[in-house]
Parts: structure tokens; C-alpha cells; sequence
């Protein structure tokens, strides 16, 4: 993947001017660091939205070992009562 990427640099260095419509801003940039900007952004994105779908089972999961933990305490406890 790091070799189509450098490619991808390096094939395209072509100048692209870019606006923001009403702003009278123009910056010029080349193409791929346009196209590798984007890439990397949409890249975060899809990891916070990853991060976000995952908080259900997080919780899920986090009160499971609560609860087998609680219910290991009860099994000793009630292993100790049985000795005694």
C-alpha cells in the first residue's frame, strides 16, 4: 500500500487551485497532496465512526466482567459456607 501511495505522490504533481465558495481564498496545491489529504481525513472519520458503533458492546462486555465477578465472589463465598 505505501508503494501505490508513493506512486501516486510522485505521479501527480500537477497544481490545482483550491476555493471555498463565497471566500476570495485560492491556495494552489498539487493534486496528490489533495487526493492523500482527503484519504487521511475520510481515514479518521471511519476510525471515530469504528470508536462509536464499538461503545454498545464495550459496555456490554465491561458489565459482563462485572458480573462474572460478582458471581466468582458468590462461588467462593458459598465454597467457604460448604467447608465450614
Amino acid at each position: 500500500m505505501l508503494f501505490f501511495t508513493v506512486s501516486f505522490a510522485i505521479s501527480n504533481k500537477q497544481i490545482f487551485p483550491l476555493t471555498l465558495w463565497p471566500f476570495p481564498f485560492e491556495i494552489n496545491l498539487p493534486v496528490s497532496f489533495i487526493v492523500l489529504a482527503f484519504a487521511l481525513l475520510f481515514f479518521i472519520f471511519g476510525g471515530f465512526y469504528s470508536w462509536l458503533a464499538s461503545v454498545p458492546v464495550r459496555k456490554e462486555r465491561h458489565q459482563q466482567a462485572k458480573k462474572i465477578k460478582e458471581l466468582t465472589q458468590k462461588i467462593a463465598e458459598l465454597e467457604a459456607e460448604k467447608q465450614n
